[in-house]
């Protein structure tokens, strides 16, 4: 049962909790099914994948960071490849999603792995985690936890989604 099935459910009933503010409500029909709505489940999953401009931009500009390492021959397509993974929808459901890193308004970590899985294809040789740490956070460098996940491959669902438009796209 959709959110909105269960919402015209509740609806049906006239005064029935109006107005009133609840976090789940379970209720038994007729038929004997359960009916369990969760508010914060629902709005949790309406966030899942919703594109913040800001945080768009964020991405962006941390990602050009790494220019001075991206291979000479990628330099004018570098800034499209990335826009155009930012709009692949296995990407969307996680780089929007922050979760508890902090000083960020995406997940830093999981551009991390994506840096990763282009690696040395569209990066310089040298370029390894530590270089590239150093720049993506140049306080920090080498001492930033982002310089693990940069050593990390992401879940294989969106290494075949990267690599089919990076395919399109080189």
């Amino acid at each position: 049962m959709t959110v909105e099935q269960k919402k015209a459910l509740l609806g049906e009933m006239p005064g029935f909790l109006q107005g009133a503010q609840i976090g789940q409500f379970n209720m038994f029909v007729e038929s004997g099914a359960k009916v369990v709505y969760n508010e914060y489940a629902a709005q949790e999953e309406k966030k899942k994948g919703d594109m913040d401009p800001a945080a768009k931009d964020a991405i962006m500009d941390y990602v050009k960071r790494l220019m001075p390492i991206v291979r000479e021959q990628y330099q004018g397509m570098y800034e499209n490849m990335w826009l155009g993974i930012l709009e692949l929808k296995e990407v969307k459901l996680q780089v929007y999603n922050k979760g508890k890193q902090q000083d960020t308004t995406f997940n830093r970590n999981f551009v991390a792995q994506i840096i990763h899985q282009l690696g040395s294809r569209i990066y310089v040789p040298d370029a390894n985690a530590v270089v590239m740490a150093e720049h993506l956070e140049p306080g920090k460098g080498k001492d930033h936890p982002v310089r693990q996940k940069l050593g990390e491959m992401p879940e294989k669902v969106v290494i075949k989604a990267v690599e089919e438009l990076i395919k399109d796209k080189i």
